[in-house]
């Protein structure tokens, strides 16, 4: 079992009041992540709302991010998925034109393949657009309701994509983990992507995990994932049911605008949501906060600024 776990932030895409792309704010972003510890970026995820920016949008986007990221250690994966697999793959060769470190895809989710063997003739051409680079499928049924066994995507994309790393796995079914994971001795990099049960991941032998919370909660995560590999259990056990605490805070005034917004009480403005996710008002806004600040979570956070 691997005894170390990367953490790596899906960043929030920055917004002016607007509504238009806030690129400067990257810089800051990319700044605070390389403080925390943040092994890597994944950049145009659910969190960085990618389904709600145009292509050029999120090609100038990759872009900066990979500037930015040029000046530190972090890794950059880009995230491609589109319902057009034709502009999927115009942004994966600008990833690999631009030297991300690799790509990755959603599936499609409007009209959605129906078999895994579908699922591999959406991928393929897209990794084909950025052969030089590590390709992941983000595999987040959730969102995309393309629930199709990724254990065997894995065995049937191996002979098929020959630069498949691995999945970005935001799945509950830890059964499908562990086969993933184990699957031809472990030939694939799985990242798990379930913040309220990441400490599964940590245990099953993940290398490491794409999560919002990292965004602004990496310094607990990273205590957590210390208390387990020094043997202290119950410490690690107490981290997770913290960090579920917190991600029931945030759920309860929607998600995504509330962990933006909790950047913003870190002093990394990210702007508003899109639509169609609905933005929180001023006066929930403090009573986030509010809550939020009892938390020792928040506070870890804070110090590490």
């Amino acid at each position: 079992m691997p005894t170390t776990f990367d953490l790596i932030a899906p960043p929030h895409t920055p917004f002016h009041a607007d509504g238009s792309l806030n690129l400067a704010c990257v810089q800051q972003q990319a700044e605070h992540f390389d403080r925390n510890g943040i092994a890597g970026v994944f950049v145009a995820g659910t969190t960085g709302e990618s389904q709600s920016l145009t292509v050029q949008e999120r090609l100038n986007l990759a872009g900066r991010w990979t500037e930015v990221c040029r000046a530190t250690d972090m890794t950059v994966i880009i995230q491609v998925g589109h319902n057009c697999i034709a502009d999927a793959c115009e942004m994966a060769r600008h990833a690999q034109k631009t030297g991300a470190d690799a790509v990755a895809t959603l599936a499609p989710s409007f009209l959605k393949p129906g078999s895994v063997d579908d699922l591999i003739e959406c991928c393929r051409p897209v990794a084909e657009a950025a052969p030089d680079l590590p390709f992941y499928l983000y595999d987040i049924p959730v969102i995309t309701n393309v629930r199709l066994s990724m254990p065997e995507f894995l065995e049937k994309a191996a002979e098929k994509i020959p630069n498949l790393k691995g999945l970005k796995f935001t799945n509950a079914d830890l059964v499908a983990l562990q086969e993933c994971l184990t699957f031809n001795d472990g030939q694939f990099d799985i990242l798990f992507g379930c913040d309220e049960i990441m400490l599964a991941g940590v245990m099953f032998g993940c290398p490491g995990a794409v999560g919002t919370t990292y965004n602004f909660a990496a310094p607990h995560y990273q205590k957590m994932i210390g208390a387990f590999h020094a043997g202290d259990l119950p410490a690690a056990r107490r981290g997770q049911r913290e960090a579920v605490e917190l991600i029931r805070v945030c759920q309860r005034y929607d998600f995504l605008p509330a962990a933006k917004a909790i950047m913003s009480f870190l002093g990394i403005d990210c702007g508003p949501v899109r639509a169609p996710v609905r933005p929180v008002t001023a006066e929930q806004i403090a009573q986030l906060r509010t809550e939020v600040e009892r938390l020792p979570m928040f506070a870890e956070a804070v110090a590490a600024m």
